[in-house]
């Protein structure tokens, strides 16, 4: 087998109290885009970076107290290695339905400003931000979509609507703010 078949597999033990320490950790391992497979194991494809974070990790389980080992590891055959692809994906999947909503959200704003007529600064400020914060959260979910997720395509067009929506709007706010 390749290495692209190969994973990394982490399991934890940290100790209940402080939440802190275990909150933080859940936050890296969602952030790094790893999949629990069940309590307090989860697992990542192996690269170099995913090896790293799981390094990291590792240190900061057991500087909190807690026990981690680390293991790469194979899949038995081919179904198996499919089954944990396809929970990858379903993953993805629902941070990209998340992404479109948002999206959807962000178009109807724009939507309803513009039947307002509000075209100022501060709103094209406001709606800029908001793309923004769409922008930052496509990349991080693309940065952990390992086997190109079936909402990514669709997850991509609703962003570059958004961009070309507020590009509209830009334009009518400074028609509308030219002799400002």
């Amino acid at each position: 087998m390749s290495d692209i078949y190969k994973w990394l597999l982490v399991i934890y033990k940290i100790p209940a109290e402080p939440s802190r320490y275990r909150v933080s950790v859940w936050r890296h391992l969602k952030e790094s885009g790893a999949i629990y497979l069940q309590n307090s194991v989860c697992i990542l494809p192996e690269t170099n970076a995913n090896t790293e974070i799981f390094r990291s990790l590792s240190n900061e389980i057991e500087q909190a107290g807690g026990e981690c080992l680390l293991l790469t590891v194979k899949p038995s055959d081919e179904s198996n290695r499919q089954k944990i692809i396809d929970r990858f994906n379903e993953e993805r999947d629902i941070e990209y339905s998340e992404f479109i909503e948002q999206s959807q959200a962000f178009l109807e704003e724009i939507r309803q400003e513009t039947e307002r007529q509000n075209f100022t600064y501060a709103e094209l400020e406001e709606n800029d931000e908001g793309l923004k914060r769409l922008a930052n959260w496509l990349e991080k979910i693309k940065g952990r979509d390992f086997f190109s997720a079936s909402k990514a395509s669709e997850s991509e067009k609703y962003f570059a609507l958004c961009q070309d929506v507020l590009e509209g709007f830009a334009s009518r706010v400074f028609s509308a703010n030219q002799g400002s």
